[in-house]
């Protein structure tokens, strides 16, 4: 079978369930939180942790590992996901302005 057929199988047989514990992880954070804010924003904020933690299923996969470990980093992915995404913009705005200084580190 060829390896993206492999990988959507694999999503489909379990993937699916972490993108749950992401998103899951990030209404409790929101529950929590005493900020007001929109249902829409609430909405997309579990959204992005879901896909975050979707993300992080892909790339931790198959790394040898406890599993516990795996769905404890995919909860926290999901938990700090707007986090985690304002520093990747940040750091590819940087990487746009000057590349060479980024890639000389």
């Amino acid at each position: 079978m060829e390896p993206d057929k492999n990988l959507i199988k694999d999503f489909l047989e379990g993937g699916w369930i972490i993108m749950m514990i992401g998103g899951s992880a990030m209404l409790a954070r929101l529950l929590a939180s005493n900020t007001a804010i929109t249902i829409l924003e609430h909405f997309k904020k579990i959204i992005s942790a879901a896909i975050a933690s979707g993300i992080a299923w892909f790339i931790l996969k198959d790394v040898q590992g406890w599993e516990l470990y795996k769905a404890i980093a995919y909860g926290i992915v999901g938990v700090i996901s707007p986090e985690i995404i304002d520093g990747i913009i940040k750091l590819g705005k940087k990487f746009a302005k000057n590349p060479e200084k980024m890639l000389k580190k």
